[in-house]
């Protein structure tokens, strides 16, 4: 058995374990102050479904770990130039993954959070994304006054491409990936935790 495949079933025992005690304590302590049976069921159903998609983002992102990327892939910059993927890397790199189908507010509140940091700039930061015309990626990264390298591409192969949300990884001058994240919509904490893990990664000083 891989280590990956071992990590997936530890990680999501214990959120099974935890959803699993979490449910015998609401039971108990909701029944015993005196809220109703319908209120109690609501709140199983609400706690079962963030259950279910934080584990399903925990295992696109254990799957991905140690993914390669083809170094045939091709990249599209805002000029509609188009470049070997290997050609582009040359030091590990902070990534973000996102494509114009994504929630837009998602993205940007991810790139407003790059973008205030001091850590990340051009030189350890790389956006892939995808727009369907150059001149979409173009008006996007005026628009957002990005001094950050942005090219479109549409099919990288990773896993997590397939949820249509935006995403952060670590990639390598060999194209692999590594800590790869895939952030809930809202969670500034969980964000601005990766990022500076990222920057210790990349060994980045503060």
């Amino acid at each position: 058995m891989k280590t990956s495949d071992k990590q997936v079933i530890v990680i999501l025992t214990i959120l099974n374990i935890a959803l699993l005690a979490m449910l015998i304590y609401g039971r108990f302590f909701w029944i015993g102050n005196g809220i109703n049976k319908d209120v109690y069921n609501r709140a199983v159903t609400s706690m079962k479904t963030l259950h279910a998609n934080q584990k399903t983002l925990m295992q696109f992102q254990l799957f991905t770990e140690g993914a390669e990327l083809n170094p045939r892939l091709e990249v599209c910059d805002e000029k509609g130039d188009t470049l070997a993927i290997d050609s582009i890397i040359s030091k590990p790199v902070l990534v973000l993954r996102y494509s114009e189908l994504n929630c837009q507010s998602c993205v940007d509140d991810l790139l407003t959070t790059i973008k205030e940091s001091d850590l990340f700039n051009a030189s350890n930061t790389l956006l892939l994304a995808y727009y369907s015309e150059p001149a979409y990626l173009y008006q996007f990264k005026r628009m957002n006054r990005l001094e950050l390298p942005v090219f479109s591409i549409q099919y990288t192969g990773l896993p997590p491409d397939t949820l249509n949300l935006p995403y952060f990884f670590l990639m390598n001058s060999k194209l692999q990936i590594s800590n790869v994240f895939i952030p809930e919509e809202g969670n500034t904490d969980a964000i601005n935790t990766y990022l500076a893990f990222a920057a210790q990664r990349l060994g980045i000083d503060p």
